[in-house]
């Protein structure tokens, strides 16, 4: 396989800039997941490292060589979209070999590969159907092994699993994952699902307005993000405008239902200002003796209940292992962690929890 460079990367469209100095290196075999909101740049990133759209500054290299003149066709990399695209003339197993026909292969040797992909994504059964007889999960495991049969360089997935329902989208997911590690082929995966990218990536980018603001292993960008931005992006974030106060004690967050501690010194300069408190569901949970809070919602997930509870303005969410209230009811909770943003620029000032 190879190594992935995206240095310095620039994309103007329409007299608009679209990237912005996006760079990323991936090593040879690793999954790195790009999340961020729509129209951020995601898809445009995997279009330039395809070679379909052009730079305006910035350079591409694969395996070390510099493909920024390398015609799309040349540089051995499968690109995977959202839309399930299968030849509906063809069978499974026509469509899972068309790339390597297109490539003159010899046709034992293309039958031969095109039924070792077929075991691996336990298509065997369903090699002489016709697309329209596939469940959208096979159809997305054909477009995979299409993908992958050519045994490409690099593989560029752009959404693949946002059509699919949730049940169906974790077990593709959980399959895509070991498929791609078998395989140990170099992956750039672009979604908008945060939960998705952190249960499939090595590292978590985030991307917005075209830049890359935040890169790092999926657990540490989620527990320590760099901005308000980023903790909206990678998960449920309720926001509420506190003040902080110091004391004899240390530092506390000062809302008008709670106070809170927080041990670090970053708050000083703070001292008598507002900052935002973002919470998790895990930053909040029932307490007694703790600020009160209303139900407006229960949510049953089976390992968890999500409640959504008001605030004062706000509405949070709790997650527990039990329902500890009904809609309507006035219950106590207490905060154990949570991120500080700056009112005025969102950097992120503490973390912890």
């Amino acid at each position: 396989m190879a190594t992935l460079e995206i240095s310095g990367i620039d994309v103007v469209k329409g007299g608009r800039p679209v990237l912005h100095g996006v760079d990323i290196s991936l090593a040879d075999g690793e999954l790195v997941a790009i999340v961020g909101p729509s129209g951020s740049g995601k898809t445009t990133l995997l279009r330039v490292v395809a070679g379909l759209d052009p730079v305006a500054a910035g350079a591409v290299r694969i395996g070390g060589v510099d493909v920024g003149a390398t015609p799309t066709n040349q540089r051995n990399v499968a690109m995977m979209f959202q839309a399930s695209v299968l030849y509906p003339t063809l069978d499974v197993a026509g469509n899972v070999a068309f790339p390597l026909v297109m490539q003159r292969r010899p046709q034992q040797e293309i039958t031969r590969r095109v039924e070792a992909e077929g075991r691996v994504m336990h298509l065997e059964h369903l090699m002489d159907r016709n697309p329209k007889e596939l469940s959208a999960g096979h159809r997305r495991l054909v477009q995979i092994a299409r993908a992958l049969v050519r045994s490409p360089s690099v593989f560029l997935m752009d959404e693949p699993l946002a059509a699919l329902d949730a049940r169906l989208r974790v077990e593709i997911r959980s399959e895509l994952r070991v498929i791609q590690r078998g395989y140990g082929v170099t992956t750039l995966y672009v979604t908008h699902d945060p939960a998705e990218a952190m249960a499939m990536a090595d590292r978590l980018g985030v991307m917005v307005e075209g830049r890359l603001v935040q890169l790092g292993e999926p657990a540490e960008v989620y527990a320590r993000p760099l901005s308000r931005t980023v903790a909206e992006v990678t998960g449920d974030l309720t926001t509420l405008l506190v003040g902080v106060v110091a004391d004899e004690s240390g530092f506390w967050l000062d809302h008008d239902l709670f106070r809170t501690r927080v041990w670090t010194a970053a708050l000083a300069p703070y001292t008598g200002l507002d900052v935002v408190l973002g919470l998790r569901p895990e930053h909040v949970t029932p307490a007694a003796g703790g600020f009160g809070a209303v139900v407006e919602e229960v949510v049953h997930h089976g390992r968890f209940v999500a409640t959504n509870c008001r605030i004062g303005d706000e509405v949070v969410i709790v997650r527990s292992p039990q329902p500890f209230g009904e809609r309507g009811d006035r219950v106590e909770l207490a905060v154990v962690g949570g991120h500080v943003f700056d009112a005025v620029d969102g950097r992120t000032v503490a973390s912890w929890g």
